[in-house]
């Protein structure tokens, strides 16, 4: 291998490192609004939206991993690590939480192209995919979600026109039924340790759950008092 090969196997190795330490100090646990609830999504289960994969249920929460099929290794090795934390979940909590892969390649991986790689992982993921000729849309929920990546193009005397490689952030992002980023969280991060933060989520959507139906209650039954005659 020449000395220029391992130099830029280098610096794209640098670079990914860099983004994924950009990635988690800039994780925030303050709910934002990231994925538009308008937004559908082409997807391995049919369209896609935050609400319809909770059912119209409250307290779901998505766990979105970034990638295309063709990475060699960084993206296989972020579904392996999920699916290490998914097993130290119990059914309940697992059936809460909806494991998703977003493609940054979506002229190479087609739906057919998703459910075949997905399928050599023991998790409930599913693929999501923007239209090929959408850049835009990409671009724009990338964006949202505080996703970087970058097309980085091999010479084209020596490589044909579809044989590229894609920089990109390293994370699990954790989304709720409404379409709110909750948390940004590293790979870097034990499967037990990111396993603990994911049921610490999913705990307080309970708990703000319940609060808002208790709210609910108590203001319709305000609105049910009678109006205190004056004396």
């Amino acid at each position: 291998m020449s000395l220029r090969k391992l130099a830029l196997m280098g610096l794209s190795a640098l670079a990914i490192m860099l983004i994924v330490l950009v990635m988690g100090f800039n994780a925030s646990h303050q709910p934002r609004e990231a994925w538009p609830t308008t937004l559908e999504l082409s997807s391995t289960r049919g369209t896609l939206t935050p609400g319809t994969l909770a059912g119209d249920e409250s307290g779901h929460l998505s766990l979105l991993i970034p990638g295309f099929t063709h990475c060699p290794d960084i993206c296989p090795l972020s579904l392996a690590r999920l699916q290490m934390v998914w097993q130290r979940l119990d059914l309940q909590d697992q059936h809460r939480l909806h494991p998703l892969f977003l493609t940054l390649d979506p002229a190479r991986d087609t739906l057919p192209v998703l459910t075949r790689y997905l399928s050599a992982f023991h998790l409930p993921v599913t693929g999501l995919r923007t239209a090929p000729d959408d850049e835009q849309s990409l671009k724009t929920l990338t964006q949202r979600l505080g996703l970087q990546f970058h097309v980085r193009e091999h010479g084209p005397a020596a490589h044909p026109a579809d044989d590229y490689m894609i920089d990109h952030s390293v994370a699990i992002l954790v989304l709720d039924d409404q379409g709110r980023l909750r948390d940004t969280l590293p790979l870097s991060q034990t499967p037990a340790q990111l396993a603990d933060r994911i049921e610490q989520l999913l705990d307080s959507l309970h708990d703000s759950v319940h609060d808002s139906v208790h709210d609910s209650i108590d203001q319709g039954a305000g609105h049910d008092l009678p109006a205190e005659s004056a004396s």
